[in-house]
């Protein structure tokens, strides 16, 4: 009797622990799941707000950010969040909880990776609030990055600003495509340009760097980056060369220039400006890899050398009714258009995940303001989709900036000549497509002797930056 007694005290005691364990088992396993589902949801939250922020819906970013911190308040997650929440509220206009949260983010008890960039953010943003910096409009200074690189040209470029009130510096990278850079000439140049901003800075200056995507090649190191080079149809042997310029439709270009322009982070700039200083003209971009995308997706073979030489063809730099040209340029024409400013927006939605801290400006040829055909044809420009576009301020050219020009832009005047004529529409259309006239920049010439603080009467809240002359 002892036997089975002892054997079935054995068996329960095993039963028991077996069904201890498989409950223990069954409890700890909805736990861990529900934790992954939890996480799944808080990642999914986040990157629901970032894709808006990247659309530029600050509003509905703000929205579901709070939402998040409301619902989520003890999340990993909290510090990025309150990060795009800051930057989101800064887009709005909305300065004071802008740096609430940066200030929490700068003052927490353990370091976070978002401390440095918030106490600086923070401190740039309790200045403007101090300053009272509503119904001012942006003013300063545009100069080239190569004539900053000459001694005493900077406090120059400085004392020109602080002359006309300005609180901006716009600096200008050099397109030099025509002869590529040594390693050693890069350095001085990258150089030059970290000297000149961090010298801005200090004098208390928004500090932006602008530019020009098809000039960027010009720094790469790369064996394959002759690779990248565009191709354009040379007119007088009618038949197709490379380019000088970089074309952005190849992928390792785009992330050549993601990389270049992500190496930035450490510098106190305000914003990066995508210039349009080589615009892409009526006869580039027609590298192989642009024609083969261009022919799949419109079901054409597509020549273009056959295209240029086709009797019924008349290529001209106006926009009158008789310009007769074949259907398939015009598809040619939209699709450059489109995919140009496809990638352009592709690279910021890009960048500001990568230099969230930045703001980003596109500028724009004024014709393609007021001749939208003509700046098709010859920038491969639809200003109307830019205006869509991720960008924060938009830059044009103003010719003719003097008292006389500037003052007829605010009343509404006509002025005498044509030239001036178009720098009032542009400015006039383009303040009323957008709504926002603060988001428009005019570049101006600054001349000796101009007396800028009277020249400067454009519309309330339109931005002006004044071009130095380069030094050679």
């Amino acid at each position: 009797m002892s036997i089975p007694l002892l054997y079935l005290r054995f068996i329960v005691i095993t039963l028991f622990a077996l069904l201890l364990l498989s409950g223990c088992v069954r409890s700890a396993g909805p736990d861990l799941r529900g934790l992954e589902l939890r996480d799944e949801i808080e990642k999914l939250s986040l990157q629901q707000a970032q894709r808006a922020f990247l659309r530029a819906d600050y509003s509905t970013t703000v929205q579901l950010l709070n939402r998040f911190l409301r619902t989520y308040p003890q999340s990993s997650r909290s510090l990025e969040v309150r990060w795009w929440l800051a930057r989101a509220y800064q887009k709005t206009g909305r300065l004071s909880p802008a740096v609430e949260h940066l200030r929490f983010l700068a003052n927490t008890p353990t370091w976070n990776v978002y401390q440095t960039d918030a106490r600086y953010r923070a401190a740039q943003l309790e200045e403007r609030l101090g300053k009272s910096m509503a119904g001012r409009a942006r003013k300063g200074v545009l100069l080239s990055l190569g004539s900053a690189q000459t001694p005493g040209y900077v406090d120059l470029a400085l004392s020109t600003s602080q002359e006309i009130a300005g609180d901006t510096i716009l600096l200008d990278v050099p397109c030099r495509v025509d002869g590529v850079p040594s390693e050693s000439q890069e350095s001085f140049l990258i150089h030059a340009m970290r000297s000149a901003v961090e010298h801005m800075h200090s004098q208390k200056k928004a500090v932006y760097l602008g530019v020009t995507l098809r000039c960027m090649g010009q720094f790469a190191r790369e064996p394959e980056s002759d690779k990248w080079k565009d191709w354009a149809y040379d007119p007088s042997s009618g038949t197709l060369r490379r380019s000088s310029h970089y074309s952005l439709n190849f992928g390792d270009y785009q992330a050549f220039l993601v990389d270049w322009l992500a190496r930035l982070h450490d510098l106190p700039l305000t914003g990066l400006v995508i210039r349009n200083a080589e615009p892409l003209g009526l006869h580039e971009g027609f590298n192989p890899l642009a024609v083969q995308l261009f022919a799949r997706e419109f079901g054409v073979s597509f020549d273009p050398v056959l295209m240029f030489g086709d009797d019924r063809t008349m290529f001209q730099t106006n926009s009158e009714s008789g310009v007769r040209l074949p259907s398939v340029f015009w598809k040619w024409a939209g699709w450059k258009a489109r995919e140009r400013l496809r990638i352009i927006r592709s690279l910021v939605q890009t960048l500001r995940v990568r230099l969230p801290h930045l703001e980003f400006g596109m500028t724009l040829q004024p014709q393609s303001v007021t001749e939208p055909m003509r700046g098709l044809i010859h920038f491969a420009e639809d200003w109307i989709d830019v205006a869509r576009g991720p960008f924060d301020m938009f830059l044009v050219r103003v010719e003719g900036s003097d008292q006389k020009v500037v003052h007829s832009i605010s009343q509404g005047s006509s002025p005498e000549s044509s030239e001036n004529n178009d720098g009032v529409t542009v400015v006039a259309e383009m303040a009323k497509h957008l709504g926002k006239p603060d988001k428009i920049w005019t570049i101006m010439a600054l001349r000796s002797g101009s007396a800028y603080g009277q020249s400067a009467m454009l519309p309330k809240g339109v931005g002006r930056i004044y071009e130095r002359p380069a030094v050679p």
